[in-house]
């Protein structure tokens, strides 16, 4: 089945919200101040600081942002939303993306957000909570191309840290461009050095709007079994230490209680986020 995403011009101003600063030194501002009276939805949580939840965050629109104390965007607002159920104040430990799961499984943080998807390599390493939203792997191009065959005949780039790296080099053998990161692969396509760029669709819009390209559109990628990610989009998710097992089943149950309420299709349209993502369906591993 073909999936249809408006891609909206309020997403495209989220990647200029997108702060610097990934020092690895903990934030003393907090996202949110509890109130004494607060009574939390799950008693007598463990978490590294006692009534603070410590998380471990990047820059990646419109996932996550944060500024001025506040951690807002698709998953940074679910985020804050679990901590204030809680009863938890927020605890930002800034970084470069390839700390954030390692910072969760050794202890420097309880959980991450921006955009992880549940895989299986990551379910070795940390406890996956219940999915958040879904983020199909997009193409970005000038053709407007979203099949497996049009890319076949395209000169292809994508990130080290696609999980549809491995599929894509099956695929594309020596002629796929593989980046370390996103800068590089719109530079490159704005030369004109490669015809597209393989991404998840949140990346996309943030990469295009730090990266204007004239006549570039982003087109969700239309399932192939080629290309595993496609038939199975992947589900985003807030990662915890596999040793706080009561932590991760209360997300679980928060997520779904912002879910059911209708709470987190508020958020979506809130960041132009397609709303039909926030109903990711039965949990998957890639």
């Amino acid at each position: 089945m073909r999936r249809h995403f408006a891609i909206g011009s309020a997403l495209l101003a989220l990647a200029s919200l997108a702060v610097a600063g990934c020092s690895g030194e903990s934030s003393s501002a907090d996202s949110n101040n509890v109130s004494a009276s607060c009574t939390p939805a799950h008693p007598g949580l463990t978490t590294i600081e006692k009534g603070v939840l410590t998380v471990a965050q990047y820059p990646y629109p419109p996932f996550s942002m944060y500024a001025d104390g506040k951690l807002t965007g698709v998953e940074g607002d679910v985020l804050t939303k679990i901590a204030e159920m809680e009863c938890l104040k927020i605890s930002i430990v800034p970084g470069l993306s390839a700390a954030m799961i390692t910072n969760v499984q050794t202890g420097r943080a309880d959980t991450t957000l921006g955009s992880w998807y549940r895989t299986k390599a990551r379910q070795e390493v940390v406890n996956l909570s219940a999915p958040i939203v879904t983020s199909p792997l997009a193409l970005v191009s000038k053709n407007g191309a979203d099949t497996v065959d049009a890319m076949l005949k395209m000169k292809i780039g994508t990130g080290t840290g696609m999980v549809a790296l491995q599929d894509l080099q099956k695929l594309f053998g020596d002629e796929l461009k593989a980046y370390p990161d996103t800068d590089a692969q719109m530079t490159d396509l704005k030369a004109g050095r490669i015809e597209g760029v393989v991404i998840g669709l949140g990346a996309a819009v943030g990469a295009l709007h730090d990266h204007p390209i004239e006549g570039a559109k982003i087109m969700p990628i239309q399932p192939d079994p080629r290309i595993g990610s496609t038939a199975s989009p992947g589900q985003t998710n807030f990662p915890t230490n596999k040793s706080n097992k009561a932590l991760g089943e209360a997300i679980d149950d928060d997520i779904e209680k912002i879910r059911s309420s209708g709470g987190l299709k508020k958020i979506a349209e809130k960041y132009d986020y397609p709303v039909e993502a926030t109903e990711p369906g039965t949990p998957n591993l890639l």
